[in-house]
């Protein structure tokens, strides 16, 4: 794995778990022992009701860099302590952005 692979990886996930801060259950959830993200811990496999299944969603779309998640939801259905995680999951995602872009553009790499 390369060291943006890595990056990309770490942050992606510590943006997810500042998102799910306020439910530590479902960090567990999305995590397997190691710490790594659970590909396998979908929102279908999970069947959570709402707020639940909404921030699993949201780490889905993060894990994957984007998805469907409706930002209605985001803005009129979480809590405010959830939608004060989010943002600050999204300033941890906007870190990484600007450590990929850094790699692009000194040339650290290639792809």
């Amino acid at each position: 794995m390369s060291d943006l692979s890595k990056i990309n990886s770490d942050m992606r996930l510590t943006a997810i778990k500042t998102v799910l801060r306020n439910h530590p259950f479902l960090i567990e959830k999305l995590t397997k022992e190691n710490g790594a993200f659970d590909t396998t811990a979908t929102p279908e496999t999970l069947d959570l009701d709402d707020p639940g299944d909404i921030l699993v969603r949201l780490a889905w779309d993060i894990w994957n860099g984007g998805g469907e998640t409706e930002l209605d939801k985001v803005f009129n259905q979480l809590s405010e302590e959830d939608f004060v995680a989010f943002i600050d999951g999204m300033k941890d995602f906007l870190a990484l952005r600007k450590k990929i872009h850094f790699a692009y553009v000194s040339g650290m790499e290639d792809d």
